[in-house]
């Protein structure tokens, strides 16, 4: 991949449901572009089609039309098994870590569990055992504690421990998808932050999922902002924050409470 080249490009991405007696069309026509290294926002209230876009980008979902590139490569049509580039690429951190942490697993295997699946064929892994406690030292958590199980630790002990499984095998893409709304305004600020501060010591690109215009602002450097499936309004953060062209975007800064910088 040329150093000019976007390490995600999506072209005329569509998603149409047919569940129900009228299909739902998630994402329609959407076209964009990412630098390796940005962190991009994707903004939008539920249903404006982010988190199926996010989806169908992390190869978790197929669009009904359209492309995706992921470091010069498509990813649209190839099966599981020709992926492994991607998986290894490509991490996600979702919204509630109560449901997306196994409760029967110790945080050890669950952070290492990257590590062990089959994306890993062909190539050699990291040590599951010293990366798992490299990791849980590195998001502020105790390596002491990692024969625990994921209910013995607080909510934002939970999002680290998933933080810390997204990083376990040195992806270059993390995205988040509401990552902070399901905790209490007391720990968000600390989960944003640690995001921050791996993706800057990491230089990993993110892309940045929420319905709160504000906590994008705070994150990234760019946003995409999203309604009924389409991108309406997209562009530096600070520009679109402080002079929204589209009266949804203007709707969203009115309606969300403002987050603090630094």
């Amino acid at each position: 991949m040329g150093t000019d080249e976007p390490i995600y490009r999506v072209q005329d991405l569509v998603r149409v449901f047919s569940h129900g007696p009228q299909p739902v069309t998630a994402v329609d026509r959407v076209s964009f572009e990412v630098p390796a290294g940005q962190r991009l926002g994707i903004v939008g209230e539920s249903g404006s089609g982010k988190s199926t876009l996010i989806r169908m980008m992390a190869g978790l979902r197929r669009p009904s039309s359209g492309d995706i590139v992921f470091r010069g490569q498509s990813i649209v049509g190839r099966r599981e098994s020709e992926l492994a580039w991607l998986r290894r690429g490509v991490q996600l951190v979702f919204q509630d870590p109560r449901s997306s942490l196994d409760p029967r697993m110790k945080v050890a295997d669950i952070i290492a569990e990257p590590l062990r699946s089959k994306i890993w064929k062909g190539t050699q892994r990291p040590d599951p055992a010293s990366r798992v406690v490299d990791l849980m030292a590195r998001v502020g958590l105790e390596p002491a504690d990692r024969n625990r199980y994921p209910h013995q630790f607080s909510g934002g002990q939970r999002q680290r421990i998933a933080i810390a499984r997204a990083l376990a095998p040195s992806p270059q893409v993390l995205i988040a998808d509401e990552a902070v709304s399901a905790l209490d305004v007391s720990v968000r600020a600390q989960v944003l932050n640690l995001f921050g501060e791996l993706v800057a010591d990491q230089g990993l690109t993110l892309i940045f999922v929420s319905h709160d215009l504000s906590v994008v602002r705070h994150m990234c450097d760019a946003v995409l902002v999203m309604h009924a499936g389409r991108i309406v309004e997209a562009g530096p953060i600070e520009q679109i924050y402080l002079d929204p062209q589209h009266s949804y975007t203007r709707q969203l800064i009115a309606s969300v409470p403002r987050l603090r910088r630094g």
